[in-house]
């Protein structure tokens, strides 16, 4: 029993023992983050002579792509960059603060640069919001910042080939009130690092790069982040593209409706209608200046517009030739079309074969004149000059409509 009643008094010595050394590093953390902030100006660059460059170690991680408006060629970008670089006010011996090697300041208690978005949407903005990141100090006095935000920028789109485009969108950061020789700036990566990126449903990332450049001339150094976008298409080819392509198809059948039907002009009229609506949806999808060229898919829809009002105009010329009177001669050049369409003379009657009671009856002097009475060209009618102008338009529509479609896959494939 003596035996464990002096136990209790062995943990009650040893927990003296143990806390002051548990609770150390807390206090030398307190103690080092007042001795770093003695004297701090956070205002001044981190350098003994303020003849010193400042340099900056970037790069920059995308998380995804939040949004890309091409109507009002807008970008948004979540994503966040890690920005390294020297402060020797920040060095400390960490012996002397019970082994510690690493201190944490928020971003508006120390010194960090100035990096500002040059190419803005709304407006302008600055890396870092003052109380939501921290900055890293390490024993020699290396930082490390990771500044992240959802960023709007400016991006004017090139959707000469939409749907199927490829748009090439750059993101443009400055430093802000440093001179080129007080804050330069080295890329770490060349390219964006998405080892965190989250994949857009319309866009596949098919290339990206990041590169520093220093303006001597208007003192600015800049940080250009280049994303090579190209659409994801299918949603569009299925919902614009194919039912564009079938309305079109639609103009053919305009001469295969009987005449007697009186359906020719409205359908006609709804088909051009029809196309107008999608050139409607095409505008109010594209932006109204592109460059360097409009959408081929608005030129193709213009040019599918034009060749619906000419087919509806055809087709009110063929009810035309269907209701002129019949005691309106044919004119002879029509006549020669309409044969030739029709193949009258190609597949004659057996009456225009002479019979031999005629050669008989005539004798062997007069066969010639029987002959022009047999042989005569068949009569053609205004209803033959409709039937073969259905004919003769139908095959137009077909080819300018096959033409207007190969043409428009040929300019986006190539």
């Amino acid at each position: 029993m003596k035996e464990h009643r002096g136990f209790p008094w062995i943990i009650l010595c040893l927990s003296f023992i143990i806390y002051p050394n548990s609770a150390q590093p807390n206090e030398a953390s307190r103690r080092l983050s007042t001795d770093l902030m003695k004297n701090y100006n956070k205002m001044i660059r981190g350098v003994k002579d303020l003849g010193e460059i400042t340099t900056l170690f970037i790069h920059f991680s995308l998380i995804r792509i939040a949004e890309f408006d091409e109507v009002n060629g807008k970008l948004s970008l979540v994503g966040y960059f890690g920005i390294y670089w020297n402060d020797y006010r920040m060095a400390w011996d960490p012996e002397q603060y019970y082994d510690t090697y690493t201190i944490l300041f928020e971003e508006k208690e120390v010194w960090r640069p100035l990096i500002v978005l040059a190419s803005p949407q709304e407006e302008f903005k600055r890396l870092g919001h003052d109380d939501n990141f921290f900055v890293r100090f390490s024993p020699n006095g290396n930082a490390e910042w990771f500044p992240g935000d959802i960023w709007a920028t400016a991006c004017t789109p090139d959707v000469y080939t939409y749907p199927y485009d490829t748009q090439t969108c750059v993101v443009t950061y400055v430093i802000w009130a440093y001179a080129v020789h007080e804050v330069t700036v080295k890329v770490l990566f060349d390219t964006v690092s998405l080892h965190v990126y989250t994949p857009h449903g319309m866009w596949d990332l098919i290339d990206t790069s990041v590169t520093s450049n220093v303006d001597v001339g208007r003192g600015l150094t800049s940080i250009d982040i280049t994303l090579v976008m190209k659409r994801i298409s299918t949603f569009h080819l299925i919902n614009m593209i194919l039912p564009i392509v079938f309305v079109g198809l639609l103009n053919i059948l305009v001469f295969l409706l009987p005449v007697q039907s009186g359906e020719r002009v409205g359908y006609s009229i709804t088909v051009l209608l029809a196309i107008a609506v999608f050139q409607t949806l095409a505008s109010d999808n594209l932006p109204s200046v592109s460059k360097p060229q409009v959408s081929l898919l608005c030129i193709k829809l213009l040019v599918d517009l034009i060749l619906s009002a000419l087919v509806t105009t055809l087709g009110i010329v063929t009810l035309y030739f269907y209701h002129m009177t019949e005691s309106r001669r044919v004119p002879s050049c029509v006549a020669a079309v309409t044969r030739f369409v029709l193949c009258k003379n190609c597949c004659k009657d057996e009456t225009n074969v002479i019979p031999e009671q005629e050669y008989e009856k005539h004798g062997i002097g007069a066969i010639e004149s029987v002959s022009g009475k047999y042989n005569h060209s068949v009569k053609v009618t205004w209803t033959d000059v409709g039937k073969s102008s259905d004919i003769l338009f139908a095959v137009f529509s077909l080819l300018t409509f096959l033409a207007s479609n190969i043409v428009f896959v040929l300019y986006v494939a190539y």
